[in-house]
């Protein structure tokens, strides 16, 4: 596992101060980030999310996605529960970068869905790993969560590496005209659970 642990300090953010845990993959050079709060290394099962990066919604507040509002309602839910975690994975548009994800909203502007656009350039339509969560985990002492999200395939990525996912605990947020088609897909093509897609 090329994953290593390199610094932690303090975040203090809107919803409170989290601990900010610093990652590198050694072989690809990308950094990865744990955000916790409260003690989660205590056994308990840890309220948590995986978020792969977005910039476009999460620092830009774009409506083309849920990302960046499913992020802020994450770090909300913890710090309400005043104890939790969430993983934050340099793997912009879904594994294929930004710039390809700007070429992949060029194609969905003239009709292509997300799914379509990724592959018309090439790409599975999500090219994500997890591998990175294991070493993450290991070091906060996560082994049992209840998991944020409407992906299964996340669920299955962190069974896989052991982890208890106790609760699959629904994240449905930050629906609009400009993403409904985009959640849709999601839940037609990539098998996301999500009422009234």
């Amino acid at each position: 596992m090329s994953t290593v642990f390199v610094a932690a300090s303090k975040l203090p953010t809107p919803h409170g101060t989290f601990i900010m845990h610093g990652f590198q993959d050694e072989a690809t050079g990308k950094e990865h980030v744990a955000l916790t709060m409260g003690d989660v290394g205590s056994g308990e099962p840890v309220l948590g999310r995986i978020h792969s990066e977005c910039l476009t919604g999460d620092a830009l507040f774009s409506m083309r996605c849920d990302c960046g509002y499913q992020l802020e309602a994450a770090m909300k839910a913890i710090a309400e529960e005043g104890r939790g975690v969430i993983l934050y994975l340099r793997q912009e548009g879904r594994g294929i970068g930004l710039l390809n994800k700007i070429r992949a909203y060029e194609l969905q502007d003239d009709g292509a869905d997300t799914v379509e656009a990724n592959e018309r350039l090439g790409f599975a339509p999500d090219m994500r790993k997890y591998d990175m969560c294991e070493v993450m985990l290991r070091h906060l002492g996560i082994t049992k969560m209840r998991l944020m999200t409407n992906n299964p395939r996340k669920v299955d990525a962190l069974k896989n590496i052991d982890i208890d996912i106790v609760e699959r605990v629904p994240l449905q947020t930050g629906k609009n005209p400009h993403n409904e088609r985009y959640i849709a897909t999601k839940v037609g093509k990539l098998g996301h659970l999500y009422n009234n897609a």
